[in-house]
Formats: structure tokens, sequence, C-alpha cells
């Protein structure tokens, strides 16, 4: 998916590795994705299927 937006980029976190990272992304579940701008959390989704996934960066990059 990084790929096809060449717009925004993709980050990988281990939350387990990194707990801070759940209280800046306030994540309450794994497989947590969130968008930010400007380093302000703007929206994030908990999904594990890719269409969410696909409609979630989508509505990101359409911003």
């Amino acid at each position: 998916m990084a790929s096809e937006n060449d717009t925004i980029a993709f980050v990988i976190i281990d939350a387990e590795k990194n707990p801070n990272s759940r209280k800046f992304a306030d994540v309450i579940k794994f497989r947590t994705f969130a968008s930010f701008r400007d380093g302000k959390l703007i929206d994030q989704i908990q999904t594990n299927k890719s269409e969410s996934l696909k409609i979630f960066v989508h509505e990101a990059t359409a911003n």
C-alpha cells in the first residue's frame, strides 16, 4: 500500500516495545493505524481487514 501512496509516510511501530507510542497515538487495541498531520493525531482505526485500511488511507490522503 505504501508504494501506491507516495504523498504519505508509512511508519511501523511495535507498541509492545515502545509503550510511550501507545499514549501518543491513543492506542487501545493492537493493529491500530493512525494518521497524523503536523504532529497531531487526526484519526485512527483498529482493524486487521485490508479493505478497511484502504478506505482509511484514502480518507487520510483526501484531506
